[in-house]
C-alpha cells in the first residue's frame, strides 16, 4: 500500500505515526526489521522524521493474518476506497462464523477479493446480530484494520440505525440510559443493575399505523443493546422473537448510517445505507 503523509504528520517519526494507528509494537518491529516500509522510494531508522507529501509505501505481505475461508455467494459491496470496504449484510447471516455455519459475510468477502486477487485478507471491524441488517465496515490492510478497530473499541464513531418498533410514540425524542448484563437462564441481555452501562437515543421519523420508525444511536454496544432497551420502554422492534414476540418478515433493525474519521485524511468520512423495509 502506499499512503501520502498529510500536514498532521509533518516532522513525526515513522514510529509514531504508525503507533497513531494503533499498530501493535510487534508489527512495527517487524516492519523496520524486515524492511517492509520505504519513505519516498529509501529504507530509513524509524526514529526518522516524516515531511508532508512524503510517499510512504508498505509491503504487508507474510505479515497480515490468515486468509479466512470462502464462500462464493453474493455479496453487495456499497462503498470501497483503497482503505475502506463497506458491504451491505441481509438479515439472516452471521459476520463470523460459531462453529456450525461457515456461510458468513466474512467468508463471502473473502471470496469476493481472492476472486480479484487481492493481496491482503479484507476483515471485519465490528459485528452486528445475525437477524441485524446493515453495514459492516471492512479494513483493506493491517494498517486501516488496527486504526478502524479502536474507533470501535473506544466508541469514536457514531453508529444511527433505523428500526421499525410495535406501538406509536408521540414524543420526538428521548433516551433509555440502564445497564445491560447477560440472563444466567437464557441467552437473552436483561436490564440489570449489575450490567454494564448503555444508552440509547433515539429519534422518531414518523408513525405507520400500529407502529413507529426511528432513528437510533447507541452508545456503549451493549449485546442486542436496542433490542433490549425498546422493549423495555414497551416498544419492541417488530420481529423481535426472542424479546417482543411481534411478529414481522424479519427483524425489522438497520444499520444505516456511520460517522467517523477516515484512516487516510483524518477528515470526518460518512456513510448512508437506507434501510430495505
Amino acid at each position: 500500500m502506499n499512503i501520502s503523509v498529510i500536514e498532521k504528520f509533518n516532522q513525526t517519526s515513522i514510529r509514531d505515526f504508525l503507533s497513531y494507528f494503533h499498530l501493535s509494537k510487534k508489527l512495527i518491529h517487524l516492519l523496520q526489521m524486515q524492511k517492509k516500509l520505504s519513505v519516498n522510494g529509501s529504507f530509513h531508522s524509524f526514529d526518522h522524521c516524516l515531511n508532508t507529501h512524503d510517499l510512504i509505501e508498505i509491503d504487508w505481505k507474510g505479515l497480515h493474518p490468515d486468509f479466512p475461508l470462502t464462500m462464493k455467494k453474493e455479496v453487495k459491496c456499497v462503498y470501497e476506497d483503497d482503505d475502506i470496504a463497506i458491504f451491505d449484510k441481509p438479515s439472516g447471516l452471521l459476520v463470523y462464523e460459531d462453529g456450525k455455519n461457515f456461510d458468513t459475510l466474512t467468508n463471502r468477502v473473502s471470496a469476493y477479493y481472492q476472486n480479484i486477487d487481492y493481496p491482503y485478507p479484507v476483515l471485519p471491524v465490528h459485528r452486528i446480530d445475525s437477524d441485524t441488517s446493515g453495514m459492516v465496515i471492512f479494513g483493506k490492510h493491517p494498517l486501516a484494520m488496527s486504526y478502524l478497530s479502536f474507533l470501535f473499541e473506544s466508541q469514536m464513531i457514531e453508529k444511527m440505525y433505523a428500526c421499525l418498533v410495535y406501538g406509536r410514540l408521540e414524543e420526538k425524542n428521548g433516551e433509555i440510559d440502564k445497564p445491560i448484563g447477560g440472563d444466567r437462564h437464557s441467552n437473552k441481555q436483561v436490564i440489570s443493575p449489575q450490567g454494564k452501562t448503555a444508552k440509547t437515543r433515539y429519534e422518531v421519523v414518523r408513525n405507520e399505523g400500529e407502529s413507529t420508525r426511528l432513528h437510533v444511536y447507541i452508545h456503549g454496544g451493549r449485546k442486542h443493546q436496542i433490542r433490549v432497551h425498546l422493549e423495555s420502554v414497551g416498544f419492541p422492534v417488530l420481529g423481535d422473537m426472542l424479546y417482543g414476540r411481534k411478529q414481522a418478515s424479519r427483524l425489522m433493525l438497520h444499520f444505516k448510517k456511520v460517522t467517523f474519521k477516515h484512516p487516510r485524511t483524518l477528515e470526518i468520512f460518512t456513510f448512508t445505507n437506507p434501510e430495505p423495509f
